[in-house]
């Protein structure tokens, strides 16, 4: 099966952007110009559990304290 740039990008709650596999919305606009639309056929899968690089999003409490 044929996917955008033939990966498999992060499906995850992470909140690293600097990941090769962040889902970004310049990647999702390339997408759609590459596909020329919507529904462009993206692979996505949660590497959470296996990624050295996965950083956890705060809780808004944690969020409403470091204020």
């Amino acid at each position: 099966m044929i996917c955008y740039k033939d990966k498999t990008f992060c499906a995850s709650d992470c909140v690293n952007t600097e990941c090769w596999r962040n889902f970004t919305d310049e990647e999702r606009e390339n997408s759609i110009k590459w596909w020329g639309g919507e529904g462009a056929p993206i692979a996505m899968a949660d590497f959470s559990k296996d990624c050295d690089g996965y950083k956890k999003p705060r809780d808004k409490l944690a969020e409403y304290c470091h204020k």
